[in-house]
């Protein structure tokens, strides 16, 4: 006797509703309730469902539709005093299970409620079944994509190729519950697919080797890079002595390329692969292929690493790389031995804290735009490098170091060279002068030989211009100059015009000069300074044509003293502007009659480098030239002395 079972009553008709409920429902152990209300009715269904629902034809056809689409379980009866097959067979086809009438006997009755209850409890059994099979389905499937995450997450931490493809075929033979399964790639010097990673369940090994990739189905894998699907209940030969009843080949792509093919095999078993297993292979291959081009990154990279590593460590110049915060990157070899850090570890740690060298530092903290000067540093056994400093754009600061001590040694001999051969010239070259003055004296002259006397006191004096513009030269090279003051260019610049009014007159030529008055002061060698601006105002006079126009200019702008001396000459042609620095050089176009020994742009170069300062110059050819000097202002000098 079924019981604890409840059955909802919606009949208006209380003499049947009593009879149902005391000769039927209570005697079979049924719990009965009873609603009068279609709302209450419904609100009661959606509270809990019972095992039956047995309505007349006082419920309402729209609720009996709504109670059919929303409780598609409940098995509805219906109750009806008259017994005639045609509403019967209505009410069947609206969607009730049963039918009951006031004729049918108690017997009868209790037979159809029970169908009916144990027609939803079949239902219900039926849905829990399928409702865990598909469960269990995708608990295989969730199972199957977290192994398959896991694999992609080995495969992004590990560079071990060998160990990521064995772990890629393992996961194919379990996924797809196979005997075996291999992974192949493609050698391109052979053309054959090669053996990579194998994996299986039982005793037997795989004897698939190498296989050629045409004439057999690997390689149709391959060339075609579409999946096979193989089952069968007879053994199939794949290969010589190798026979399987069922099989799965993916291939392994590679941008547009196969480079391999991913296999599970049945060899035993009867059980084929469906379309669920190729797709899990599929994902494996992807992995696969990752793997193999993250190697091939990976082993590129450590090669040329490597190599890289190989030529810092056997260069013989040094080579140091910092970042934006001016920590060490890259320390080769020659800088460890260099700065006698030999040992240390030096990778990650600021500059300052591992480098003791007080010229290289100061370098570091000059502003950036002063970094592509460069300059020298000395170290403590004495050598004296060369130093570059190169910004490099998202990593920081490289800095290259090349030994230039034999040339400051080549440097300071040929110097020397130079001011003893000077000095010796003078003397007899002050001499010859002096007789060419004399030989007047003793007898007239015709004019061809006063022509000549001329002519060799003309060589005589551009020998001595050159020799002292030698031994200027020399002394500035060497720092003999090296004590500087506080000075004001502004009557430095009026004293060395001065000097030029007789020339400027010669030539009809016009002298502009704009000094402002916040021209600021400057530490320098007031003589070299005069030096500097003479020389550049007399190569502007001598280069300019009659009538033209020269100019002076000077302010300050950014704590610097900018300086400029222009004019309205010849002009310089552009492909020899980059050496009118160098010494001994003149450029192509200059008028044959205009001497010079080409040491006086050396000269200026060379004493604005001593003040820490930078020139250029900016010339077009027939309409003249602009020379610009900046020098730090001594306020600038002070704030970084302190």
């Amino acid at each position: 006797m079924v019981r604890s079972k409840s059955i909802l009553l919606f009949v208006e008709n209380d003499a049947a509703a009593n009879r149902l409920t005391a000769q039927v429902l209570h005697p079979a152990g049924y719990q009965v309730e009873r609603l009068n209300e279609e709302a209450e009715l419904i609100r009661r269904l959606q509270n809990q469902l019972p095992h039956a629902l047995i309505v007349d034809a006082s419920l309402s056809s729209k609720t009996v539709h709504s109670i059919l689409k929303d409780f598609p379980t409940l098995p509805l009866i219906y109750y009806t005093s008259q017994i005639n097959s045609e509403e019967i067979l209505q009410q069947v086809q609206k969607g009730f299970q049963a039918v009951l009438t006031e004729q049918d006997d108690q017997v009868q009755a209790l037979l159809t409620i029970n169908r009916a209850v144990q027609h939803q409890e079949d239902w219900q059994k039926w849905l829990q079944h399928e409702q865990k099979r598909h469960t269990q389905s995708l608990e295989k499937r969730v199972e199957d994509l977290e192994r398959l995450h896991r694999i992609g997450g080995k495969i992004s931490a590990s560079l071990n190729l060998d160990q990521v493809l064995s772990e890629v075929v393992t996961a194919a033979v379990e996924l797809t519950d196979a005997e075996e399964g291999n992974l192949m790639l493609l050698d391109e010097e052979s053309g054959n697919l090669i053996l990579r990673a194998a994996h299986t369940k039982g005793e037997q090994k795989t004897n698939i080797l190498r296989v050629p990739i045409y004439d057999t189905l690997l390689g149709e894998v391959v060339r075609s890079q579409k999946a096979v699907i193989l089952s069968s209940k007879e053994l199939t030969k794949i290969q010589t002595a190798f026979l399987v009843r069922s099989l799965t080949y993916v291939p392994l792509i590679l941008g547009e390329q196969s480079i391999g093919v991913l296999g599970v095999y049945n060899r035993q078993r009867e059980q084929i692969f469906s379309e669920y297993h190729q797709r899990l292979l599929e994902a494996l291959a992807d992995y696969a292929a990752i793997a193999i081009q993250n190697a091939h990154y990976y082993t590129t990279t450590e090669h040329e690493r490597q190599k890289l590593q190989t030529i810092l460590t056997h260069v013989r110049d040094g080579v140091l790389v910092l970042d934006k915060d001016l920590n060490i990157l890259l320390i080769n070899q020659a800088c460890l031995q260099a700065f006698e850090l030999q040992g240390q570890s030096c990778v990650g740690k600021p500059i300052d804290q591992v480098v003791s060298n007080q010229d290289l530092l100061f370098m570091l903290k000059q502003p950036p735009a002063q970094w592509l000067k460069g300059g020298e540093i000395r170290l403590e056994d004495g050598r004296i490098w060369n130093c570059q400093l190169t910004p490099i754009a998202e990593v920081g600061l490289a800095v290259t170091m090349h030994d230039i001590t034999h040339l400051k040694e080549l440097d300071r001999v040929k110097s020397e060279f130079v001011s003893a051969v000077s000095h010796d010239l003078r003397s007899p070259l002050t001499a010859i002068l002096g007789y060419t003055e004399l030989i007047g004296r003793v007898g007239p002259l015709n004019e061809r030989q006063q022509e000549f006397v001329r002519r060799v006191q003309a060589s005589v004096q551009g020998i001595t211009a050159l020799i002292s513009d030698l031994l200027d030269l020399g002394r500035i090279e060497a720092g003999l100059d090296a004590r500087k003051e506080l000075i004001d260019l502004r009557p430095l610049i009026r004293q060395s015009l001065e000097n030029f009014n007789n020339s400027l007159s010669e030539k009809d030529q016009k002298l502009e000069v704009e000094i402002s008055p916040t021209t600021p002061r400057i530490w320098g060698n007031a003589v070299r300074i005069q030096q500097m601006i003479a020389n550049l105002v007399s190569n502007a006079i001598k280069y300019t044509p009659k009538g033209g126009r020269i100019g002076v200019r000077a302010w300050q702008e950014d704590g610097q003293l900018i300086l400029q001396v222009w004019d309205t000459g010849v002009g310089i042609p552009p492909a020899e502007q980059p050496y009118i620095f160098d010494k001994f050089y003149r450029a192509s176009n200059l008028p044959e009659d205009v001497g010079g020994t080409g040491l006086g742009l050396t000269i200026v170069k060379t004493i604005v480098e001593d003040h820490q300062g930078r020139i250029w110059v900016e010339s077009t050819p027939g309409q003249g030239t602009t020379f610009t000097i900046v020098i730090p202002a001594a306020e600038l000098e002070e704030a970084s002395k302190s």
